[in-house]
C-alpha cells in the first residue's frame, strides 16, 4: 500500500505526495535551519517523525476522500521518547495547533495538554518503519552551551526547543507548499551593493551647517567602533541627529563583517515603521525590504513577483532587511502557534536595530531582554539599542538577571548634542486652557500633544483660526489626511494649531514653532519637543518647546500609569536640566525601580515547572499591547475603493481584511457598547461596521456620548 501525505484535487494518485517524500523533505529543511543549534540526527529525526500519524488506517481513507476525522499530530510526539528525542514531543504534538502546556497525569483526554494528548486513542501508524529511518539518539543533540544554574538552563533549554518548533514548522509548510505550488524563488540582497547606496546618499548631504557637520561627526563615531567585538552596541543619539541612516549603515557593516543573513529593524509604532520602511526602499529597493505588520498593505506594491515573494516572505521573515514592530517579534519569540512562530529560526544570525528600545513595555521588560541576550549569545546575532532618550542599560541588563552580555558604547563624545536643541524647553506649570490656547495661537505654527483623546477633542473645538485634530478616535485614512494638510500648511508658512495624542511623538517628520507637552514621562516631553525647528531652519530665538500641567484637572489624565511618569519627570525637572543625559538615566532608574513589583509578578520561572513547560500559558499573558479594544470600520458614504474592499470581503478575502484595518478605529467596550446600544453597528463576516456615518467626524472621529469619552 502506498501511504501519502497530501493530495491534489483533480490529479491521480501517482502524482500525490507520498509519506516517504514529505517526511524526508521536511527532514532535510528542519537539519538546514536548525545546523546553528542542533546536532543534525536530532533535527532529522524530529523532520522523519512529525506526521507518522498519517500512517494510521483513517488518515488514508481520508486522504482518499472518506469523510472521516483523525488526529495525526500525536504519534510521532509519543513515538520520539522511543528514540530518546528529549523535548521533541511538545514539537511534534504542536506542530498544527501550537506548543502545548505539558499538563498533569491528572489531565483527561480531551483536554489540551501534553499529557492529555497522549492518553487519546490511535490507530496502528507502525507502517512508517519500513519506509522512514530513524535513528536512536546516542549524543547530546545541543550546539550551544547551556548554562550551569539550574533556572537559567531550563529557560535556555525551552528556548531551544523553541527554535526547533520553529525549524519545524516551516520546514512542514514550506515542503507543502512545494509540493502544492511549486518552489518560489527567495528574496536575495548584496550588503556590499546596499552599502555603497547608503554611503553615497549620507555623501550627498550638505555639511553647511552646524547640524549636517554635527550628524556627520556623530556618524563617524558609529563607524569609528564598527570593528568592536560586542553582543550589544548602544546608540544614544539626540532627535533629528540622523539615527535612521546611522543606524543602518552600522547594521550593515556588521552583516558584511561577520557574514549574517539579515538585518531587523524592531520599532514601538507603526507610523515610524512606515517612514522608516520607504527610506529603505528608495535606497535598496522594493525587493529587499519586507515591512511586516498590522497595517501593511501589499496592494500598495507593484504587481508581480517581487510582490508575491514578499507577501509569502512575511508568513517566516526569509527576507535580507525586515522592518518588524515589537509586538511581531517578541510576540513570535513567546508565542505558541505555528503561524507566530514559523519565523523565528529567521532570526538567529540576524543584526537586531531596536529602535526607540526604552519603550519596552515595563512589564515585559525582563523576558524581552532576556530574549535577546540569549539571541546575542546563542544565536548568532548581534544588537543595536537605538533611542534619544536611554536607560542605563548595562546596570539594568544586571538588575533583570541578564548580565554578563558585552556591550559597546558607539557614541562616547556627546559635546555636539547641543546642536540638537534647536529650541529653548520650558516648564510652565500648570496653566488654564485659555492661557495655553493663547500660547498656541501666538507663534505662526504650534503643536498640542496631550495624554487623552476626550482632551484633544475638547482644545480643538475651542481653537480658533486654521486648526487640525490627530487621535486614534480617527481612522489611519484620515489621519494621513490631516498630516498631508499639515505639512502643506507647514511649507506654506500658514498659521495653524495641530492638537493631537502621543501617536505624534514619533516616526512624524514635521517642523513647529512652538511646542506644547502635557506632562507624561520625560521621553515623552523629549519626543515631542523633537517636533519644534526639527531642521534647524527657525530662528531658535523664537521657537521653543513647552511642558506643562493643566489647571483644571477635569482635563489631565487618571491613568495611573502616566501619573507616575508625571511625578518622575516632575522630579528629575527639579533637580536636572530636562534635556541632561544624566537626568534621563535618573528619570529611567526611578520608574524601573517603581515597577519592579509588577515586572517580578511576570516572570517566566512560573512557566517552568517541575512536570515540564507551559508554552501555550506562556503565550496567553505575553501580549505586549494590553488591548481589550474593538475594532470597528467606518463605512464612508463616499468611497469607491472601501466599497470595492467591503464587497471582496465575501468571497474570502483575507487581503481585504487587511486592507479594512486603514478604515477601523479601535474602541474600548463601553465605547463599543455605546454605539451597539444606538443600533448603529453591523457584524459582517466576523467584522463590524458603523453603518451610520452620523456618528464619525473626519476632523475628529469617532461621537460618542461624553458619558462614554475614557482615557487613553
Amino acid at each position: 500500500m502506498k501511504y501519502f501525505a497530501h493530495s491534489k484535487e483533480n490529479t491521480p494518485q501517482e502524482q500525490w505526495q507520498t509519506m516517504f517524500d514529505h517526511a524526508n523533505g521536511v527532514a532535510d529543511l528542519c537539519v538546514s535551519f536548525s545546523s546553528l543549534w542542533c546536532d543534525e540526527d536530532y533535527a532529522r529525526d524530529l523532520g522523519l517523525l512529525h506526521d507518522i500519524g498519517k500512517y494510521q488506517a483513517d488518515f488514508q481513507k481520508r486522504i482518499r476522500g472518506d469523510n472521516v476525522q483523525v488526529e495525526h499530530s500525536i504519534c510521532g510526539a509519543i513515538e520520539s521518547a522511543k528514540y530518546r528525542l528529549y523535548g521533541a514531543d511538545y514539537c511534534i504534538a504542536g506542530h498544527h495547533g501550537g506548543l502545548p502546556d505539558i499538563g498533569t497525569k491528572a489531565d483527561l483526554p480531551e483536554d489540551t495538554t501534553l499529557l492529555a494528548r497522549t492518553k487519546r486513542k490511535t490507530q496502528d501508524y507502525s507502517a512508517y518503519e519500513k519506509e522512514i529511518s530513524v535513528m536512536q539518539i546516542t549524543k547530546v543533540p545541543f550546539r550551544i552551551t547551556f548554562s550551569a544554574d539550574r533556572e537559567k538552563r531550563a529557560k535556555e533549554f525551552a528556548f531551544w526547543l523553541r527554535m526547533m518548533f520553529s525549524s519545524l514548522v516551516d520546514a512542514d509548510f514550506l515542503d507543502t507548499e512545494r509540493f502544492c505550488r511549486g518552489e518560489r524563488g527567495p528574496l536575495v540582497a548584496d550588503f556590499d551593493q546596499c552599502l555603497k547606496k547608503i554611503k553615497e546618499k549620507i555623501n550627498s548631504f550638505p555639511s553647511n551647517s552646524a547640524v549636517d557637520r554635527a550628524r556627520r561627526d556623530l556618524l563617524q563615531q558609529v563607524l569609528s567602533r564598527r570593528g568592536d567585538d560586542a553582543d550589544i552596541y548602544i546608540m544614544n543619539m539626540p532627535t533629528g541627529s540622523g539615527k535612521t541612516l546611522a543606524s543602518m549603515y552600522f547594521a550593515l557593516e556588521q552583516a558584511v563583517r561577520l557574514g549574517l543573513k539579515r538585518i531587523i529593524y524592531i520599532i514601538p509604532y507603526t507610523s515610524i515603521i512606515e517612514q522608516n520602511a520607504k527610506v529603505f526602499r528608495d535606497l535598496f529597493g522594493e525587493e529587499v525590504v519586507l515591512e511586516h505588520h498590522c497595517n501593511f498593505d501589499y496592494n500598495g506594491l507593484r504587481e508581480g513577483t517581487t510582490r508575491e515573494k514578499l507577501i509569502h516572505a512575511s508568513e517566516n521573515w526569509d527576507a535580507p532587511i525586515i522592518v518588524t514592530t515589537n509586538v511581531q517579534f517578541f510576540e513570535s519569540i513567546y508565542g505558541n502557534k505555528p503561524s507566530q512562530m514559523r519565523k523565528l529560526h529567521n532570526i538567529a544570525e540576524s543584526v537586531l536595530v531596536f529602535d526607540e528600545v526604552h519603550m519596552f513595555p515595563s512589564r515585559f521588560y525582563q523576558p524581552c531582554l532576556e530574549a535577546i541576550k540569549l539571541l546575542v549569545t546563542q544565536y548568532s546575532c548581534k544588537a543595536l539599542f537605538l533611542t534619544a532618550t536611554m536607560p542605563d542599560h548595562k546596570k539594568w541588563m544586571e538588575a533583570f538577571d541578564c548580565g554578563g552580555v558585552r556591550q559597546c558604547e558607539l557614541i562616547r563624545d556627546k559635546r555636539c548634542f547641543s546642536v540638537f536643541e534647536r529650541c529653548k524647553l520650558e516648564d510652565l506649570g500648570a496653566v488654564s486652557e485659555e492661557k495655553l490656547l493663547a500660547l498656541a495661537t501666538e507663534s505662526g505654527s504650534s503643536l498640542i500633544v496631550v495624554n487623552t483623546r476626550r482632551t484633544a477633542r475638547a482644545l480643538y473645538k475651542k481653537l480658533p483660526g486654521e486648526k487640525y485634530h490627530l487621535s486614534t478616535y480617527m481612522t489611519k485614512r484620515d489621519r494621513a489626511l490631516v498630516l498631508d494638510n499639515v505639512k502643506q500648511a507647514l511649507a506654506e508658512n500658514r498659521q495653524f494649531v495641530l492638537v493631537s495624542t502621543s501617536l505624534i511623538e514619533a516616526g512624524v517628520d514635521l517642523d513647529f514653532e512652538r511646542v506644547f507637552r502635557e506632562r507624561a514621562g520625560l521621553d515623552n516631553l523629549l519626543q515631542t519637543a523633537g517636533r519644534c525647528n526639527r531642521n534647524g531652519s527657525r530662528g531658535a530665538d523664537r521657537c521653543a518647546a513647552f511642558c506643562f500641567d493643566f489647571f483644571d484637572k477635569e482635563l489631565s489624565t487618571k491613568d495611573k500609569h502616566i501619573e507616575v511618569k508625571q511625578y518622575f519627570s516632575r522630579q528629575i525637572g527639579e533637580q536636572y536640566p530636562l534635556t541632561d543625559t544624566d537626568g534621563i538615566c535618573a528619570y529611567f532608574d526611578k520608574l524601573f525601580e517603581y515597577e519592579k513589583k509588577e515586572r517580578d509578578a511576570y516572570n517566566f520561572r512560573r512557566y517552568i515547572t517541575a512536570n515540564g513547560f507551559l508554552f501555550e500559558s506562556c503565550a496567553q499573558e505575553f501580549k505586549l499591547i494590553d488591548d481589550n479594544s474593538i475594532s470597528v470600520i467606518i463605512v464612508y458614504p463616499d468611497d469607491a475603493e472601501e466599497r470595492a474592499i467591503i464587497e471582496s470581503l465575501f468571497d474570502g478575502g483575507r487581503e481585504a481584511k487587511r486592507r479594512l484595518q486603514s478604515y477601523s478605529v479601535s474602541l474600548r467596550e463601553n465605547e463599543f457598547s455605546a454605539l451597539f446600544s444606538a443600533g448603529v453597528l453591523k457584524e459582517e463576516c466576523g467584522l463590524w461596521f458603523l453603518n451610520h456615518f452620523g456618528y464619525y467626524d473626519e476632523d475628529t472621529g469617532i461621537l460618542l456620548d461624553t458619558a462614554c469619552d475614557i482615557i487613553i
